[in-house]
């Protein structure tokens, strides 16, 4: 990472070190063939104004290509306009290369919009640079045209074919330049389109584990909240039982207190076996089952609810999450109903099994009492709801409005059989 990081930071300063690199070495080879530095300078001003122009436009390249662009095209203008001092010629000519660096560089960093302007660019730029060189006699590899009056002869064909040739070579260098830094441009793009995937990736599953540890704590938090709100409204409800009725019958003091231990016991075995299945088995722990109700509902009835439980139609097989849905539901209710019914609290717990699925119904009132609470939205609530969607169902609950103290709650699980259909 270190190493990467390196090289994209001296990744900038690479077109700056060529172009100087590339004016000091034609500086010295031109200074070298002209022993009298003064006369030179004074002669041959354009050529230098050329070369520093051309060295310009590869610093500048990739930094700012329009730039670049733009330097070269006056570059290029001012050799028009001073053809025998500023056009590179014989021993020189190679200069000229260092507009492929430009078009290189300006294709790899132009942006799309501008990328028909580059392309634009590097053909004129070949289109001029193979006329600069041809057309102002400046490269008679082949020897120039003779003059027939003086009885010269020349192969005006041949001439004509080589410098041809001189303009397709300059455009497929060019072009091939440009080509170059576009498909350069495009794999560097990959390669960072490939970096953002991949952290973005980690990102996902980072963030994936901590949305599953919080659902788990979540989970956690409302099973311990059903086992416990359960039980202690179960002791509440036994020990103002026990406190209320001591003068008149002091036995029952006695079976209060059972009642407080076994309801106790059960809340600890339960707790237990939460954390026991924690360890064991995280992802689908053995919870309490439908066929556990009969249970929930001595217990319920010892603490003073009257409930009856009702079944209709056949049990169809429902899976462990659904099960557990379906208790902690019926149990969460007949809780409600115990602390929130106000004196002589009654209970009515259906189970039908005759669509498809398990439609279930608490329904509940008492006597209002001054000392009952309004039952209002709260984590029990919206942990039936969560736990009725997560089955596959859905939850309502609210109040009776002809019915004082009257509440009642309506789940739905599906079966698998209904699932199956449907899909």
């Amino acid at each position: 990472m270190a190493m990467h990081t390196l090289l994209l930071r001296g990744q900038r300063y690479l077109e700056p070190v060529i172009a100087i690199i590339f004016f000091v070495f034609w500086a010295l080879a031109e200074t070298g063939t002209h022993p009298i530095l003064p006369g030179l300078l004074r002669s041959v001003l354009p050529w230098w104004a050329a070369l520093l122009g051309v060295s310009i436009a590869i610093a500048v390249c990739r930094i700012w290509p329009l730039v670049a662009m733009g330097v070269s095209t006056l570059v290029v203008v001012g050799q028009l306009l001073f053809p025998y001092s500023a056009v590179f010629t014989h021993t020189d000519w190679p200069i000229y290369l260092g507009f492929l660096i430009v078009v290189l560089g300006v294709s790899a960093a132009v942006r799309d919009r501008w990328r028909p302007v580059s392309f634009a660019f590097a053909i004129g730029i070949a289109v001029s640079v193979a006329g600069l060189l041809v057309g102002w006699g400046r490269m008679d590899w082949y020897g120039p045209i003779a003059d027939t009056s003086r009885g010269a002869t020349s192969d005006v064909g041949m001439i004509v074919a080589n410098r041809i040739t001189i303009f397709a070579i300059a455009l497929i260098l060019s072009i091939g330049a440009w080509l170059l830094g576009f498909f350069g441009r495009a794999w560097q793009q990959k390669l960072q389109n490939d970096a953002l995937l991949a952290q973005t990736t980690d990102d996902l599953r980072a963030a994936e584990v901590d949305l599953l540890v919080s659902q788990e704590r979540d989970r956690i938090a409302q099973d311990v909240h059903d086992i416990m709100a359960h039980s202690l409204s179960v002791i509440i409800a036994q020990a103002d039982g026990a406190r209320f009725v001591a003068p008149a019958r002091p036995e029952a003091v006695s079976e209060s207190l059972e009642n407080i231990a076994a309801s106790a016991r059960t809340s600890l075995t339960e707790v237990r076996m939460l954390i026991e299945t924690l360890i064991t088995d995280p992802v689908g722990h053995s919870a309490p089952r439908i066929a556990e109700l009969d249970e929930l509902v001595d217990r319920m009835r010892t603490a003073g609810l009257d409930v009856a439980l009702e079944q209709f139609g056949d049990p169809e097989p429902l899976t462990s999450t659904q099960e557990l849905a379906v208790y902690r539901i019926v149990q969460e209710s007949l809780t409600n109903a115990l602390k929130h019914a106000g004196r002589e609290p009654v209970a009515r717990v259906a189970l039908d099994w005759r669509g498809n699925g398990l439609a279930i119904t608490v329904a509940s009132n008492g006597e209002p009492s001054s000392r009952s609470e309004p039952l209002t939205t709260s984590r029990g609530l919206y942990g039936m709801r969560e736990r009725a969607r997560l089955a596959g169902g859905w939850l309502t609950c609210g109040p009776v409005d002809d019915t004082p103290g009257g509440y009642i709650v309506t789940a739905f699980i599906p079966t698998d059989a209904a699932v199956e259909t449907a899909a």
